[in-house]
């Protein structure tokens, strides 16, 4: 039988196991101790019926005993009890016919002990099994299980008789009451062992999702530090760690605000400086020399910062976004298509918890790109259940397959030229990568095949959670 991967991933996890094992003892327990006290039952029952047996015997004999010899016959017969038989006539059943085990010489002590208890009875037990006397066996019982004590009595006048008290073996509660049992254990054990290893695995789940969480929003809220103390201990050291991160970030994006301040303050004096100089060929290839310097300056703290510092994650149609901008692409003049495709409906449609802001400059990388390598930009978004996918292609010659990893790293250029005119700084896909994976997504290069038209298609993958 194939387990459905869901179902079998289900299985997987920390608590589905947990609540297995605590069932499995829960219930293994209650059969061992079932089993324990299902082997002592049978006796004890047989030895307290065997007291009750012998006092109902001795009142009998004890009415009889009021009564002639005519009459002791009828009130004999009329005292017999499913379980307790008078017979007239006395059997002889020989020592060796009576059972010699250490429980059955148990009851035979029992009984003697009892009938002792009355001064001028004079009884005498023998206890057989109905399986080894084929004389005691009744048409209207049958087959009994359990034990036969014979009690023979001698009345004072010289009569005898003879009584058969049957007693059965108690009932097993495993035929009678094991499904009902163990089925309330098993439900039991189950709601139990639920509440419990909640109690335990949710502090631990809280804490798989922050860690989830922290690589896109350091600013989530800390883990509350309760629960046992391994786990309140380990969310302590999360939220130290989170704590130490953001500091960090901050320091960093402090740090390179000071750089840039004193880079773009060094630009604009070298500018000025530029603007005075008497010779129109200097003066304009210092000005590109400027503004090439302000450009990768731009570029590296976009590609340090990653996504805008103060911008706040809120719901976004990402529909709506792209549709914006790329019709103002469009009324500019740029050459920009724009499809979208439903795969699997979505209750939520386009909607998605993002940064709009830096979403919206990771698709202008994409889209500038497309535009300067392939002459232009095909834009299409594709709505799933449980992601959006976005894809940019273009008409260009495409990128080598062994290069296509390599395009994504920082600085990283096909080209070898460094102005922004012909290749830029090989920042752009870097700064789109840092900001689709702050988003919990992902970015796929492939090039065109099969089409009429070669070209590179770049696809980001956003989920909607």
């Amino acid at each position: 039988m194939v387990v459905p991967a869901k179902l079998s991933k289900r299985f997987l996890t920390l608590r589905a196991r947990a609540l297995l094992v605590l069932t499995t003892i829960f219930v293994v327990s209650h059969l061992l101790s079932l089993m324990v006290y299902e082997s002592n039952r049978h006796k004890i029952v047989l030895l307290t019926e065997s007291v009750d047996l012998a006092d109902r015997i001795i009142g009998i004999v004890d009415l009889a005993e009021r009564f002639p010899q005519s009459d002791r016959a009828q009130i004999l017969a009329a005292a017999q009890t499913q379980f307790l038989f008078m017979y007239p006539d006395v059997i002889q059943t020989a020592d060796s016919n009576c059972e010699q085990n250490d429980f059955s010489l148990q009851i035979t002590e029992r009984l003697n002990s009892w009938f002792t208890l009355y001064p001028g009875l004079d009884a005498s037990v023998c206890v057989v099994n109905v399986s080894t006397d084929h004389r005691l066996a009744d048409p209207l019982i049958g087959s009994v299980s359990g034990l036969d004590a014979l009690v023979y009595i001698d009345f004072p006048d010289g009569e005898q008789a003879i009584f058969r008290a049957i007693l059965p073996e108690a009932q097993s509660l495993f035929r009678d009451m094991m499904l009902f049992y163990f089925t309330l254990v098993g439900v039991a054990s189950l709601l139990v062992g639920w509440y419990l290893i909640s109690k335990v695995l949710t502090p631990l789940e809280q804490l798989a999702t922050a860690a989830d969480v922290i690589g896109t929003n350091l600013d989530a809220p800390a883990l509350d530090e309760d629960g046992p103390s391994e786990v309140a201990r380990a969310a302590r050291a999360f939220n130290r760690m989170q704590a130490r991160l953001k500091r960090l970030v901050h320091g960093q994006t402090e740090m390179i605000g000071a750089i840039s301040h004193d880079l773009r303050s060094a630009a604009t004096r070298l500018q000025l400086r530029a603007e005075l100089l008497d010779n129109e060929h200097e003066r304009d290839g210092m000005l590109r020399v400027v503004s090439d310097m302000r450009h990768m300056i731009e570029s590296v703290l976009d590609f340090v910062r990653g996504v805008e510092p103060n911008e706040k994650p809120r719901r976004t149609d990402l529909v709506a976004l792209l549709d914006s901008m790329i019709g103002d692409l469009q009324e500019e003049g740029f050459p920009v298509q724009f499809a979208l495709h439903e795969q699997r409906a979505s209750d939520q449609g386009a909607l998605i918890t993002c940064r709009p802001v830096s979403l919206r400059r990771c698709f202008q990388n994409l889209i500038d790109n497309a535009i300067k390598y392939g002459q232009e930009a095909r834009v299409s978004c594709t709505l799933d259940a449980d992601c959006i996918r976005i894809a940019v292609e273009d008409r260009g010659p495409g990128v080598a397959e062994n290069e296509l990893q390599n395009i994504l790293r920082p600085f990283y250029r096909l080209d070898s030229s460094r102005n922004r005119d012909s290749g830029g700084i090989g920042l752009g896909l870097a700064i789109t990568q840092n900001i689709v994976q702050l988003h919990g997504g992902k970015v796929l290069i492939t090039n065109l095949t099969g089409t009429s038209d070669s070209g590179l298609r770049v696809e980001i993958v956003l989920p909607r959670s």
